[in-house]
């Protein structure tokens, strides 16, 4: 645990800084792997020693780590693993050729254990670049890419006259090896793609604003019958369905915004987490320049981006959907980065309010300026870049800060004058602040989807855990916020 919490630290440094960690690190592994035969703690000190700057250290132990192999080959460890840490030996020798087909045998192996592939691809790329070697062969090994998919709604149930359409999505997931996809499930393009991922074994990752039923309610039962049997059956071969609050409740305009910016930064993630490259794909009518909507809003904010894009052009059909009382008010809701910071009373609750008043003091602009609640103190941005920025500032004033995305509607406290955000709505910040050691900043896992759109403007977010609040019974999933290295 030692040397890994060290090298996590050392791929953040800079500088003589992240040598030094490296250094430390594989001390650390030296000093866990002496009087036992494991190979795991001796070629994570041979890869540590390299990055340290010691190469003639790293080929000793690679050398060890092959010996150790050749000696002990029922070594309790999984095939894969045993297959890509001789891969890795070989690679710490300079012995490309021999690395990569010890890697594709450890693949073979264990080929759908994604994130075991990307932890070794993640750790061959450290070494090939401090050896400035060549990397682009590990593309070949990467797991399948991850899609964020969307488009418009115009499409009648029949599928017969549309099988050009049809091939076109195939063609396009199978050039771009598309494993994981993520998007909503409206009539129409969303169920389109959804079905040709499926029929490829891809792993759909539904985000639905206001859950399952009122979304089909409004973006899949006007269209007719038959999209609503076929939604049913995406549904149930889903992955995963992550509800956007508010749940059991008619999305607006904002909120179904909000939830493909969710989705979008979901497909980013799960790349950046499987050492792999995320793309879209948009079923448009029209050229890019014209498109509209919530399609038109993830087709610039992708392509700002630089991410890898498709857009398949169909034209609508005359179809006359009844969407009267469907929708819940254009404008009704506003998405929101909201901050909870959770006051201790080491102190004193006096010495604690006059602390975050102080260091609140300039954030009275924000969105929703801060108010106290309870033992918490609340504000909200419309941008999250800025709530992240603002989340780890707090963070190294030593407060506890949670941080959650949301659709909602704030309104003015009676008696005091001032904006506030209702209760209701509040629950995982709340819960994410109470869970967060002080000096640290944890947000929830659609905070971190919005971060992640911002591309490289913003702070990253790293997983750490779970929180049992979703009011489907999913747990949402906790990010740390980390200063982006530079």
């Amino acid at each position: 645990m030692k040397g890994r919490l060290l090298k996590d630290n050392a791929i953040r440094a800079t500088g003589h800084a992240r040598r030094a960690l490296y250094r430390e690190a594989a001390d650390a592994y030296a000093e866990a792997g002496r009087g036992e035969q494991s190979t795991y703690p001796l070629i994570n000190a041979a890869s540590l020693a390299l990055l340290s700057g010691e190469p003639a250290e790293a080929r000793e132990l690679a050398l060890r780590v092959l010996q150790r192999i050749e000696d002990a080959p029922e070594e309790p460890e999984t095939p894969y693993y045993r297959a890509a840490t001789k891969s890795e030996a070989l690679l710490l020798l300079n012995q490309r050729s021999a690395a990569e087909d010890a890697f594709a045998e450890a693949i073979a192996l264990a080929p759908s254990a994604w994130e075991d592939h990307a932890s070794t691809l993640r750790q061959f790329e450290l070494i090939l670049s401090e050896q400035r070697q060549d990397s682009s062969w590990l593309n070949a090994y990467r797991p399948p890419r991850s899609l964020h998919f969307g488009g418009h709604m115009s499409f009648e149930a029949a599928v017969g006259g549309r099988r050009r359409l049809v091939e076109a999505i195939a063609a396009t997931l199978e050039a771009e090896r598309v494993g994981f996809g993520f998007g909503a499930l409206a009539a129409g393009a969303d169920i389109l793609i959804a079905e040709a991922l499926l029929e490829r074994g891809g792993a759909l990752h539904l985000v639905l604003p206001g859950g399952a039923g009122a979304f089909a309610a409004c973006s899949v039962d006007p269209f007719g019958a038959d999209w609503r049997k076929r939604f049913d059956r995406a549904l149930a071969q889903a992955e995963t369905i992550r509800s956007i609050r508010p749940i059991d409740i008619a999305p607006d305009v904002e909120t179904i915004r909000l939830a493909d910016e969710v989705a979008m930064g979901a497909a980013l993630i799960n790349a950046s987490r499987l050492e792999s490259q995320p793309v879209q794909i948009l079923v448009i009518d029209t050229d890019a320049a014209a498109a509209g909507g919530s399609t038109g809003a993830a087709l610039a904010q992708w392509a700002a981006g630089g991410w890898r894009q498709h857009l398949i052009r169909a034209p609508r059909e005359a179809i006359a959907p009844d969407l009267s009382g469907k929708l819940a008010p254009v404008a009704h809701r506003r998405a929101l980065a909201v901050l909870c910071i959770q006051l201790d009373d080491l102190d004193g609750p006096a010495v604690s309010l006059s602390r975050a008043k102080a260091d609140l003091s300039e954030y009275t602009r924000a969105a929703v300026p801060p108010y106290l609640a309870d033992d918490q103190v609340l504000l909200a941005f419309e941008d999250a870049t800025e709530a992240a920025h603002t989340a780890l500032g707090l963070a190294d004033a030593g407060w506890r800060v949670g941080g959650d995305y949301i659709a909602v509607v704030p309104f003015t406290d009676p008696f005091s004058g001032g904006e506030r955000l209702p209760i209701a709505s509040l629950g995982p910040a709340k819960a994410a602040a109470n869970s967060t050691p002080a000096g640290t900043a944890c947000v929830t896992d659609d905070f971190a989807a919005a971060l992640a759109v911002s591309g490289h403007a913003g702070p990253t977010s790293e997983l750490v855990g779970e929180l049992e609040l979703r009011a489907s019974g999913a747990a949402i999933e906790l990010f740390v916020l980390r200063p982006r290295s530079t």
